[in-house]
């Protein structure tokens, strides 16, 4: 019988070869990542990392699932659909979408790395399984918005959850560039807060109901 001890300590392995395989296939793409590294870097063994995950490929999804989970998690959590402006709804949206992204580094290269690949790895049940429940949170809340009249009632709503996404993502993907570019120091708390203010307002001017919210 497994004691609780050693579940924790499996838990434990897991989350560190979780932690590796995301950095590790973010910095160096599924090609360039070898199991070895990933091993060294979690303190496993190859054994234990077949053991729980099987293929390098079956792990590399995992890896990049997980993250797909935990930012469907993550999405929502400060917002409500009591929000009492477009403006502060999308900047709560956009906070949360761009807190994920800063405290998790590895995903916007994870994505980067699976979208040059043209999503070969990516098994879309799988996908859609742990990304869903964010995306359906996102839509709930908009839809909720329209009803209230704050927002347009011929909107896509999946067209604007997707534009927040790529806004965000694009965002953290381009960040080095575009800091060499612009000298916009792209790292720094304060410049994103700034565009996540900008955003949100470019956007409320597109998708606010001219009739306000009703009685």
């Amino acid at each position: 019988m497994r004691t609780p001890g050693r579940r924790r300590d499996k838990e434990a392995t897991r989350e560190r070869i979780f932690r590796a395989a995301s950095e590790e296939f973010a910095q160096f793409g599924f090609s360039g990542t070898s199991l070895a590294r990933i091993a060294r870097r979690a303190g496993c063994s190859k054994a234990i990392i077949h053991r729980y995950f099987g293929k390098k490929e079956d792990l590399y999804r995992s890896a990049l699932n997980a993250n797909y989970a935990e930012l469907s998690r993550r999405e929502t959590v400060h917002i409500t659909s009591q929000t009492p402006s477009v403006q502060e709804m999308l900047e709560g949206i956009l906070g949360d979408l761009f807190a994920f992204n800063r405290e998790h580094p590895s995903f916007a290269r994870l994505v980067a790395w699976e979208n040059l690949a043209g999503a070969r790895y990516l098994k879309a049940r799988e996908a859609r399984a742990a990304r869903e429940p964010g995306l359906r949170k996102l839509r709930s809340l908009l839809e909720e918005a329209v009803g209230r009249g704050l927002v347009r009632a011929d909107l896509d709503l999946d067209r604007l959850v997707y534009m927040l996404q790529a806004i965000t993502v694009v965002y953290f993907s381009n960040r080095h560039t575009m800091r060499k570019l612009t000298g916009i120091p792209f790292g720094s708390r304060t410049t994103m807060r700034e565009f996540i203010a900008f955003y949100a307002s470019i956007l409320a001017n597109g998708i606010t109901s001219t009739r306000g919210e009703e009685p």
